[in-house]
């Protein structure tokens, strides 16, 4: 095949393209950090980086929630706790109350200070987190108890929280649980202002031992949660540090290679300048000619 000079200057004007571009190529990826700014400088990269960091976000958002929740269980098992020391400390005075040897006013003592342990179990019942009241159920903007005799003013409805993906919780405790406690320390203090000795033995004390049982078995499910929850939390960080180095192995340039990969990208379009010149000089003298 007859070699021409147009066939000549084309070779060196499309190698000389190709350099160029593979010039500008690393030094784009130098100078950025990344391996491509564009999808169609790598289609396959960039859906590969769009799941990652979908991944990435979806765990994040977790990782929120988990905190969330934590805050939110944390504040629960601080007021069942509470609530069971006033218990504990309500089951004590009715031991002491039915005693018969006790006069009436040692026993309007004990059911004033019931009275009081009574008021201040509402007011574990009506815990705020966030301006949120954690027993009122869905209902968080509503007081559950305004008072010591209200009725309970939240719902049952469930506080879920989704911690991982397909994988929700409920964090919440409903307050109606309260209730029956409060009702109960009114009987109590009843009983003791009337003397009955007896209900308190054979009624009161079986009742609060129940409610008692009760707190400590909502306040053992809440701290089994949140160990789940610490777990789940430790489970994505370690995710959110592979997904990461992932990211980064897939869109990060190694500097090194890369400053190699330019300076030899360099020479050779330099060199291919130095060989252009050699070739186009003849070709526009004989051009002339």
């Amino acid at each position: 095949m007859r070699v021409t000079s147009r066939m000549m200057t084309n070779n060196l004007l499309k190698n000389l393209s190709d350099n160029m571009d593979r010039l500008d190529k690393f030094n784009r990826q130098l100078s950025t950090g990344k391996k491509f700014n564009m999808p169609s400088q790598n289609p396959t990269g960039v859906a590969r980086s769009m799941r990652l960091e979908e991944t990435i976000g979806d765990n994040k958002q977790y990782a929120d929630n988990i905190d969330q929740a934590l805050t939110w269980m944390q504040t629960t098992e601080d007021g069942l706790k509470n609530a069971g020391k006033i218990l504990q400390r309500t089951r004590e005075l009715a031991v002491y109350g039915a005693n018969d040897s006790l006069s009436d006013t040692d026993r309007k003592a004990i059911a004033d200070e019931v009275e009081e342990l009574r008021k201040n179990l509402a007011a574990v019942a009506n815990t705020k987190y966030n301006d949120k009241y954690i027993f009122a159920g869905q209902k968080t903007l509503i007081k559950p108890y305004p008072t010591a005799n209200s009725a309970y003013q939240g719902d049952n409805n469930k506080i879920v929280r989704e911690i991982d993906q397909g994988v929700k919780m409920n964090v919440n405790v409903n307050g109606d649980f309260f209730k029956g406690i409060l009702d109960e320390m009114q009987n109590l203090v009843n009983d003791l202002n009337a003397g009955n000795t007896d209900d308190i033995s054979n009624v009161r004390l079986g009742n609060i031992d129940k409610h008692l049982d009760k707190a400590i078995r909502l306040r053992s499910e809440v701290g089994a949660k949140q160990n789940r929850l610490e777990l789940t939390q430790n489970r994505l960080e370690e995710s959110k540090i592979k997904f990461k180095k992932l990211l980064s192995e897939n869109e990060d340039v190694d500097i090194a290679k890369t400053i190699m990969d330019l300076k030899m990208s360099e020479n050779v379009y330099r060199a291919s300048l130095a060989s252009g010149a050699r070739i186009i000089q003849p070709s526009l003298v004989q051009f002339l000619k």
